[in-house]
């Protein structure tokens, strides 16, 4: 007798007996349900398929750079696993070690082949290393390959050709010379407001929407004893973690960021004029005590400390602490309570934040590639962007997370009772095996990567559960990932918000000798005047030192670019 369920049966049967996010079974021929766990009676209630594929035979190798480490199991590595093998196994495109390396390594290694001509056959280099590797033929004119070989979803969503300065770095003139990407999902750190919503309960406050509402609901916080602090804070106001950006954005400008005038030139977002009125705001904070007095001595990992340990009742962070940071959070303080907060509105009723960049840089071919290895390549983006966007038409539920490969023993796990359960590399292991790799992840990344996703899974969160099979219903049991669906959505249906940077081009040779410089005057003059030991008027003077000692003439190669893409 098959004492094996058909997935039918399974679905016959399905929430009888649920338990969490699984299935509970009815099991046939008198079986106990360890007994039917033991005996491979367990089974998934959704087909996992993967989009069709003219597969290579024989095999095509590409060597690439891979990183140093990542979290395998007993008996894998980075040429035998899950993800590089559903590649291989698929498609016939196995992707080789050309040297491994991270970090800076990785950066002084790309430079090193440059210099001998010992290229990877692909790989990914930022703005000034694409700009040096295109003028020196260094790298493919993939332009010919590209138009025939990349489907129009890929063209699409990666923006091709017009991607509003987003594909630059990797186009020159009518040529395109590497494939445009965002090193995650896109507005990934876009800094949207956390308030303790546990707090404002206690003093009996309503959500804040302004900046004078936001500074009255701290003072009660403290003045309640809730926290010692108002705000987090770190050693760089506009930054991408425990930042103070949306203050600034309240009065009309952002520092950190190149601005674009009426007439279409571009500006520096710290000399503006507002700037003297966020820093007056956060002047008073930190003389009243909502501020930690040594917040300038704390990186931004530091300043999450902060919230996490209840010192403070609001941060600005981005919309991925939703996960890890707040699932500490929570174990650290059961009973609390977070939520989002609006952007804070100045007196003029404006609101922004330092928007991240949609732009990243470029992934490229060696230039004495074989041109199949490039046709290959795009082959594996059009066959990742689709099983990406169409994610849930072919059932592959690892998309949700750094196109993980959501794989039995690794992702996910049937439990003694035949429940889907978290397995050792949940949620987002198992990508880090091919991280960097062909274009997995991050290099097939494009702007609304995670926003097509969070799309789908919110309509999930109001769905009648029985119709989705257990995978869906495990991933949105947990809370951290409900979180992330939320505050992602949340970040994209604001995005406007944003102060995104608008200059997209290579830094000249005298803007890389003058802006650290500038930088460190522009950090010093904010610090000192926030804490009081400067003047407020002591802003203008910093404005007149940034033109005369280099800004001038870099604000006149950023315009020099903004006029040649124009």
């Amino acid at each position: 007798m098959n004492n094996k369920l058909s997935r039918r049966d399974m679905l016959k049967v399905m929430g009888t007996s649920a338990a969490g996010a699984g299935i509970g079974l009815t099991i046939p021929g008198g079986l106990t349900l360890a007994e039917a766990v033991a005996q491979g009676a367990c089974e998934m209630d959704w087909t996992p398929t993967y989009p069709a594929f003219d597969k290579y035979d024989p095999p095509v190798e590409i060597s690439t750079p891979y990183i140093v480490d990542a979290p395998f199991p007993e008996g894998d590595d980075f040429l035998n696993n899950p993800m590089h093998n559903r590649v291989s196994e698929q498609l016939g495109i196995n992707y080789t070690i050309a040297w491994q390396a991270v970090g800076q390594e990785r950066t002084t290694r790309i430079a090193t082949d440059i210099a001998a001509g010992s290229l990877p056959e692909m790989f990914a280099a930022g703005d000034t290393t694409l700009s040096l590797l295109i003028e020196n033929d260094a790298v493919a004119d993939i332009t010919d390959i590209w138009n025939a070989t990349a489907s129009d979803l890929v063209k699409e969503k990666k923006r091709y050709p017009d991607g509003d300065n987003w594909v630059s770095s990797v186009v020159r003139g009518d040529r395109i010379y590497g494939v445009a990407f965002t090193y995650g999902p896109a507005w990934n750190v876009d800094n949207i407001g956390h308030i303790r919503q546990d707090f404002l309960d206690s003093v009996g406050l309503p959500m804040p929407t302004t900046v004078e509402e936001l500074e009255n609901a701290m003072r009660e916080f403290k003045g309640a004893g809730l926290c010692e602090f108002g705000v987090s804070a770190c050693q760089n106001l506009v930054t991408w973690y425990n930042s103070l950006d949306p203050i600034f954005g309240a009065y009309g400008s952002m520092p950190k960021r190149w601005i674009a005038n009426e007439d279409g030139t571009l500006r520096w977002g710290g000399l503006d004029p507002s700037n003297k009125q966020a820093l007056e705001v956060l002047r008073r904070w930190y003389a009243d005590g909502l501020i930690d007095p040594d917040f300038f001595t704390y990186g931004e990992g530091d300043a999450a400390q902060l919230w996490q340990g209840s010192r403070v009742g609001v941060w600005f962070a981005p919309w991925w602490i939703a996960g890890g940071g707040l699932r500490s959070f929570y174990e650290l303080t059961p009973g609390a309570q977070a939520a989002i907060m609006p952007t804070p509105a100045g007196p003029d009723g404006l609101v922004g934040r330092a928007g991240s960049s949609t732009r990243g840089t470029g992934v490229v071919f060696r230039s004495d590639i074989d041109p199949q290895k490039i046709e290959a390549a795009i082959k594996q983006l059009n066959w990742q962007m689709d099983m990406h966007v169409n994610w849930t038409d072919y059932q592959q539920y690892g998309e949700f997370r750094n196109s993980n490969g959501f794989t039995q023993g690794y992702t996910w796990e049937f439990d003694e009772n035949c429940n889907v359960v978290a397995g050792p590399n949940f949620p987002d292991q198992e990508y880090q095996f091919v991280n960097e790799v062909g274009f997995g992840f991050p290099y097939m990344c494009y702007p609304e990567y995670q926003a097509d996703i969070y799309a789908d899974m919110g309509e999930w969160l109001t769905a009648d559960p029985s119709t989705l099979n257990s995978a869906q219903q495990f991933l949105i049991s947990q809370d951290a990932i409900v979180r992330e669906i939320q505050y992602y959505n949340h970040v994209f249906e604001t995005r406007d918000e944003g102060y995104v940077d608008a200059f997209l081009g290579a830094n000249t040779e005298r803007m890389t000798e003058l802006l650290p410089d500038l930088n460190t005057m522009e950090d010093s003059a904010y610090t000192e005047i926030l804490i009081g030991a400067r003047d407020l008027d002591a802003f203008d003077q910093y404005v007149e030192d940034w033109l005369a000692m280099g800004g001038a003439e870099v604000t006149e190669d950023v315009n020099a670019w903004k006029a040649s893409i124009s």
